[in-house]
């Protein structure tokens, strides 16, 4: 049996974690009916319908229609913003299911950890021994090194580069391409810069930018 989805946020992101759903669906191991029934999109806000027609799934309303629909019908998030899912998520996660959706063209061990709700997109490359948490998001062609941690929440750009031992706190937002030296920390709710090098720990709440990074 399928299990339903809600995708909650209907902007671009919105639209990939859809390609998400679609490859996996597509995948030479899921069955005829796919994996996943994507009911609709769920949003707050007034999304362009042009955007939406090419797929056939529609806006159903806001993000609060959720409460009212079946039980059954899990929920992905499809917004950037780290805050943003971490207060969606302590909203509706006492009450339905959240699955980690990993694109088929994404590449792991089996010694990686992925955390409900996790989006891992085409091109990602995650090697062993990697703990993703709770809605991470890793956008494509990014890469992540053995026994890295991503907390609760964060979001990894496009070809974003994390080295091997290094720990991202929960919410830390990582620009499009980053990278990361081995063992380095980023404290919860950082910012990383896009083209940033990260060769030293971030503390929490810091924007850091440039090469080397530092707080600006």
């Amino acid at each position: 049996m399928r299990q339903k989805l809600v995708i909650i946020g209907a902007g671009g992101f919105g639209r990939e974690v859809l390609d998400v759903i679609e490859a996996l669906n597509s995948a030479p191991t899921t069955s005829g009916d796919g994996e996943f029934e994507v009911v609709g999109f769920l949003d707050d806000g007034s999304p362009d319908p042009s955007t939406l027609a090419p797929y056939g799934v529609e806006h159903l309303g806001p993000v609060a229609e959720l409460e009212t629909m079946s039980p059954d019908v899990g929920y992905v998030i499809g917004i950037g913003s780290p805050a943003v899912r971490r207060t969606i998520d302590e909203r509706f996660m006492p009450l339905r299911t959240s699955p980690a959706l990993v694109h088929p063209a994404a590449t792991y061990s089996r010694a990686v950890i992925f955390g409900p709700g996790t989006v891992v997109c085409a091109g990602v490359r995650l090697t062993n021994n990697i703990t993703l948490g709770r809605h991470v998001h890793l956008n494509i062609n990014s890469t992540v090194g053995h026994d890295a941690r991503l907390g609760d929440y964060a979001t990894v750009s496009p070809l974003v580069a994390i080295s091997g031992n290094v720990t991202l706190d929960e919410e830390v937002m990582i620009g499009t391409g980053v990278t990361l030296n081995p063992g380095v920390s980023v404290g919860r709710k950082a910012v990383i810069g896009s083209g940033a090098a990260v060769l030293s720990d971030v503390e929490a709440g810091v924007t850091a930018v440039g090469v080397p990074a530092k707080p600006r």
